[in-house]
C-alpha cells in the first residue's frame, strides 16, 4: 500500500504553533490568522480543494469557556470562508503565552495576566491520529468531529 504524502504548513511568531503543526494552521493574533497563512490557503485553494485538507487555529488563552472547549469556537471569518470553499476540516486548539516572547501582542497578554499554556496535547494527538486514520483508509470524514479533551 502506498503511503499518503502529507504537506505540513503553519505560521508562527513564537514557535508554540510549530509544536502543534501537523497540517495547515496558524496562531490566532487578536482573533485572526497570520497574514502569511491566510495567503497560502488563498493561493493554493484550487489544489487544496482537490485533496483532503485540515486547518487548525491555535490561540485562545486564559481561564474560561474559550480555552475549556476551543474546538467550539468559530474560525476567523476569512479562514472559515476559505475552509468552506475548499471543503477543509477546521478546528481550534488552546494557545500559549510566554512572557519572554517578543511582540506587542504577547506583551499585552502577559501584562493582562494571560501567561500560560492552554494547549491540550492529548487532544492534538487524537486529532492528528484521526487525520492519519482517515488518510490511510482513503476518506476525509471524521477528523473535524469533536475530539474529547484529555480531562474527560
Amino acid at each position: 500500500m502506498r503511503q499518503p504524502r502529507v504537506l505540513v504548513a503553519y505560521a508562527t511568531r513564537h514557535d508554540s504553533t510549530a509544536e502543534i503543526a501537523a497540517v495547515i494552521g496558524s496562531a490566532l493574533y487578536l482573533g485572526r490568522w497570520d497574514v502569511a497563512a491566510v495567503g497560502l490557503v488563498r493561493r493554493e485553494r484550487a489544489r487544496l480543494a482537490a485533496i483532503p485538507t485540515w486547518l487548525f487555529s491555535s490561540g485562545p488563552v486564559g481561564a474560561g469557556p474559550a480555552t475549556a472547549r476551543p474546538e467550539r469556537l468559530p474560525q476567523p471569518a476569512d479562514v472559515g470562508a476559505l475552509a468552506e470553499e475548499i471543503g477543509a476540516h477546521a478546528t481550534t486548539f488552546g494557545g500559549r503565552v510566554d512572557p519572554a516572547d517578543d511582540g506587542l501582542e504577547a506583551q499585552i497578554m502577559a501584562s493582562a495576566g494571560l501567561t500560560g499554556d492552554w494547549r491540550d496535547f492529548a487532544r492534538i494527538l487524537a486529532w492528528a491520529r484521526a487525520i492519519a486514520a482517515d488518510l490511510l483508509v482513503g476518506t476525509a470524514e471524521g477528523a473535524d468531529e469533536e475530539v474529547p479533551d484529555a480531562s474527560g
